[in-house]
């Protein structure tokens, strides 16, 4: 359990789970909600993917992704997932997506769903992370540029392709709850089509997502 200022009216707790098929409503809802901006940052669209596919994967429904959601008085209000894939040399790399709700946003939900992404990949196997930002994005690159400053970048179009080594160790979300090991997955496999790749910097060990 965590907690985010609203403001600096109120202190509001979320909690972070792993989805199962009872929140798809709650998934669709959280997406619909969503600004068209923040949607096009995620999704690289402005209309979020709810199609029943979609939101099977979102919810955890593939077998290569791994899923969590943030929750506020049991209403979604952050959604991240990760995709493992092989990269040169055999290395094991993770690529996370990070949503928030509008209003959430900047309260420290998305670094925690890192967070705790970034240790399960560890558990994995992952030893690496790939991120890919769309340039406009001043906000996700300044927070890359302030926790990955050696991580190397690669500029395609409107994309900006970073990728940086995952810390040895790294701390997850203070609170009761311990996350089990997830186990193996069935192998390493592509980033879900549609699912969109606009990320934060994984692996930080403090600060908010902004």
């Amino acid at each position: 359990m965590g907690r985010t200022q609203v403001g600096t009216q109120r202190i509001v707790n979320f909690a972070i789970r792993r989805p199962c098929i009872s929140d798809h409503d709650g998934i669709r809802e959280f997406l619909k909600a969503l600004s068209p901006r923040a949607s096009y940052l995620r999704f690289f669209s402005g209309a979020p993917p709810t199609s029943g596919a979609m939101l099977r994967i979102l919810a955890g429904g593939s077998a290569h992704t791994d899923v969590l959601v943030a929750t506020g008085d049991d209403v979604i209000i952050g959604h991240a997932m990760a995709g493992d894939r092989t990269g040169p040399g055999g290395t094991r790399l993770t690529e996370i997506g990070v949503v928030v709700a509008d209003a959430y946003r900047g309260q420290g939900v998305g670094s925690a769903l890192v967070r705790q992404l970034v240790a399960r990949a560890q558990l994995r196997g992952a030893t690496a992370v790939v991120m890919e930002v769309l340039a406009e994005n001043r906000q996700v690159l300044t927070m890359i540029s302030d926790h990955w400053p050696v991580a190397s970048q690669e500029r395609s179009g409107a994309y900006i392709t970073f990728s940086a080594r995952l810390q040895p160790e790294v701390p997850s979300w203070p609170g009761p709850r311990s996350w089990p090991d997830p186990g193996p997955w069935p192998g390493p496999g592509p980033w879900p089509p549609g699912a969109g790749k606009e990320t934060v910097a994984a692996g930080i060990a403090e600060g908010a997502a902004r």
